[in-house]
């Protein structure tokens, strides 16, 4: 099996996605319609419904947080790009460690974006 590229990948239901009541191990999106569930079976429904709820609701939060964690990611890579450059470029202002640091941090931004097929 080979992994998609970002170019052909399927669009998503859009967000945002709950969990649906009574059933909280099925996720909805903004129009009812059925996303995915966690349901495994009624073998073990009532002994593992509160996780597999849990589970829902972290994967509908995930999906809803998504786009704006990295848009605030961006923001974030933009911001400290600006502050690396007039750290490093003021004659009075050199804080070689703070550099240092901005840049790791920019590479873990970056490394994001990467791994999730995203362009910076």
């Amino acid at each position: 099996m080979t992994a998609n590229t970002p170019s052909q990948l399927v669009e998503h239901t859009p967000t945002p996605w709950r969990v649906s009541l009574p059933d909280e191990t099925l996720i909805v999106g903004p129009d009812n319609e059925a996303v995915t569930t966690t349901y495994q079976g009624d073998a073990d429904y009532d002994d593992h419904y509160s996780i597999r709820a849990a589970n829902a609701a972290f994967i509908a939060r995930a999906a809803n947080a998504h786009d704006p964690a990295m848009s605030a990611l961006r923001s974030a890579y933009t911001a400290l790009a600006f502050a690396f450059a007039r750290l490093h470029g003021g004659a009075l202002s050199r804080d070689g460690e703070l550099c240092d640091t901005f840049g790791k941090v920019r590479g873990q931004i970056k490394k994001v974006f990467r791994d999730q097929g995203e362009k910076l």
